[in-house]
């Protein structure tokens, strides 16, 4: 028998078998019919003992119980309950069948806080207000009157007799420890998956991706443990490494879980936010394990393991006709542009070009980024990059106009815009006009930047004009599906659509991506003839632009997405946050690091300091302690 004792009254069972370990918890929550809570109330200081069963309203009460009486506790639980037993209406040989399975007992902690409550309420609200002590037989009953509840789960007053007998020929469930474990996680996983963000203030969407990270750690403990007794130590790594990142750096920022995958949390998406194919590959490998995992469990059905299935198929191959026709577009695109003559090579063939993949990255990352900055975050990543051949090299790409990014110095090329004389590397998408380029420069003031690891920046896979074939090819099977396009109509709409939402002026508010989407509504009913609107109909096409577009905008935030925004402090926060000593001012540690790491611009802190509030003697310390990092 599971006795589960509250804290106070454990010494009163010490002569009892000690039960503590998770075993007997598992063993209790599996089998609530030989489950009870037990604690006391103190009246004219005597301890009186109250037992409440877990599965029904049962419950038993001994007067005067203390440290002299304490090894007749079982023996006078026993008598009780007979006499309750047949106030139940429930046969002595039923009673005899029950303590015999039930075994001797095994004392434990309190497993339901519910019942400990109940039977502190019923102190309160039965025992307590009478002038004498009823017998503890009619307190017994008075408290079969009051408890509705089954654990976690209501239940009548009349039921408890249908409990008992039902449960008849008694018998106690074996319970393997490992899958109470995982069904309790993967329970908690599934509501969590239910979550509305949009109901949620800014902390409570922290708690609720806190919580979803640390059941999937649970789970992923779990997952890797089963998987040690197949595979290698190395294999073991790779899955834990992907998944972690996946699922919790990925799908909990998006207060999403393995059970509610959709295609704004699914492995292909990371390609829009830098992560290589390789690295998709690998993620896809593992979570296609765990799904395997859980279906082996019995977990999830065969159906939610296919549709998670989806979500770990191969990239499509690299010369398909979709990317064919891609090419074929970009290959006019770059027309557009004029070809440089072939730079002079500044560190070596292979390290040029490496540099020449950081500021693809940058740019489609950023959108804007100085020179000063880009050379900071390389470094970061490649101590032995020297400041002055990098200087070099990018004075090499002055004015050379490519599909990927401009260099410019903004002293000698724009003299009337409002952004800071230094050389920006940015997006040929931002020239479009002559406010977007300041109003950009100026939103992102004080943000830090988001940096991927060094092969993931290098992987070129930030480039704007790139990878839309997936979304290019979404959107086609939309167009002809549900609007009836075809042919050229088909692959012309869709692609143009996308070119106009990359080409859509994004702002700080999320009004500017529905300025786009209209946009593209408004081209698409008066150029292909369609009667699109923002309605129910046309939901399905409208939610998958918001998906490209808010991807898209993600320059506007230094490269963080919108959900990883929410937790990144800008640099004004991060100074606020400091402990300044006045008589020894220094920066934090958080400070130190995102400057050395390239991830704070050390002229933007700078600034700050100059216009903070702090005593002039403070800004100077900090101010050259930032000049020297």
């Amino acid at each position: 028998m599971f006795i589960n004792v509250e804290k106070k009254a454990q010494k009163l069972f010490n002569t009892y078998q000690q039960a503590m370990g998770e075993e007997a918890v598992a063993g209790a929550l599996a089998n609530p019919l030989f489950s009870w809570h037990a604690t006391y109330y103190t009246a004219k200081r005597k301890k009186n003992m109250i037992f409440l069963n877990d599965a029904t309203t049962t419950a038993i009460v001994l007067f005067d119980v203390n440290a002299k009486n304490k090894q007749t506790i079982k023996e006078r639980f026993e008598k009780q309950l007979a006499i309750i037993w047949q106030e139940l209406g429930l046969s002595a040989e039923s009673l005899a069948d029950y303590l015999a399975t039930g075994g001797d007992w095994q004392i434990g902690k309190t497993i339901h806080p519910l019942q400990v409550k109940t039977i502190t309420n019923f102190y309160q609200d039965v025992i307590k207000p009478q002038k004498t002590s009823a017998n503890e037989i009619d307190l017994a009953k008075a408290l079969l009157k009051k408890v509705q509840q089954k654990g976690r789960i209501y239940v009548g007053e009349d039921e408890t007799v249908k409990v008992i007998e039902m449960a008849q020929p008694f018998s106690i469930k074996h319970v393997n420890l490992e899958e109470l474990y995982l069904k309790e996680i993967t329970n908690k996983l599934r509501k969590l998956s239910q979550v509305d963000g949009e109901k949620l203030t800014a902390d409570g969407v922290d708690n609720a991706i806190q919580q979803i990270q640390d059941a999937n750690n649970q789970l992923l403990d779990l997952f890797l443990a089963d998987a040690k007794h197949n595979y290698s130590t190395k294999t073991i790594r790779r899955y834990r490494d992907n998944l972690q990142f996946y699922l919790n750096e990925w799908v909990a920022y998006r207060l999403s879980t393995i059970f509610n995958l959709d295609i704004q949390t699914s492995v292909d998406e990371l390609e829009f936010h830098g992560v290589g194919k390789t690295e998709r590959t690998n993620i896809k490998a593992s979570l296609k394990k765990l799904a395997k995992y859980l279906k082996d469990k019995g977990i999830i059905s065969d159906n939610e393991y296919d549709d998670i299935l989806v979500y770990t198929q191969k990239d499509p191959v690299d010369f398909d006709e979709d990317e064919e026709e891609d090419q074929a577009i970009e290959d006019f695109l770059a027309s557009l542009f004029s070809e440089s003559d072939k730079l002079p090579v500044v560190f070596d063939p292979q390290t040029d070009k490496m540099i020449d993949e950081y500021l693809k990255s940058f740019v489609a990352l950023y959108g804007l980024i100085s020179a000063q900055q880009a050379y900071q975050i390389i470094h970061g990543q490649n101590p032995s990059i020297d400041k002055e051949r990098f200087d070099q090299y990018i004075q090499n790409k002055f004015n050379e106009m490519t599909m990927e990014y401009f260099i410019i110095d903004f002293r000698e090329a724009f003299r009337d815009v409002d952004i800071a004389p230094e050389i920006f590397i940015f997006s040929p998408l931002l020239i479009k006009d002559g406010d977007r380029l300041p109003s950009f420069y100026k939103h992102q003031q004080g943000l830090p930047y988001y940096i991927p690891e060094k092969e993931v920046l290098i992987d070129n896979k930030f480039n704007p004009f790139a990878n839309i074939s997936n979304y290019q090819q979404d959107l086609e099977e939309l167009l002809a599906n549900q609007y009836g396009l075809s042919g050229d109509d088909v692959k012309g709409a869709a692609f143009l659509s996308l070119y106009q939402l990359k080409m859509s002026a994004y702002g700080l508010k999320l009004s500017s991506v529905n300025e786009a989407i209209n946009k593209v509504v408004a081209f698409l009913n008066e150029e292909h003839g369609l009667s699109v609107k923002q309605d129910k109909t046309n939901e399905p096409l409208i939610k998958l632009l918001v998906l490209i577009a808010t991807n898209i905008r993600r320059p506007w935030n230094r490269g963080w997405s919108n959900y990883e925004l929410l937790r990144t402090k800008d640099i004004a926060k991060m100074v606020a946050e400091m402990e300044i000593n006045v008589e020894d001012p220094k920066l934090s540690n958080e400070v130190t690091s995102g400057i050395q790491a390239g991830m704070i611009n050390r002229d933007e802190l700078l600034n700050f300091l100059e216009n903070s509030n702090l005593p002039p003697k403070v800004i100077s310390k900090l101010y050259k302690q930032a000049e020297e990092l």
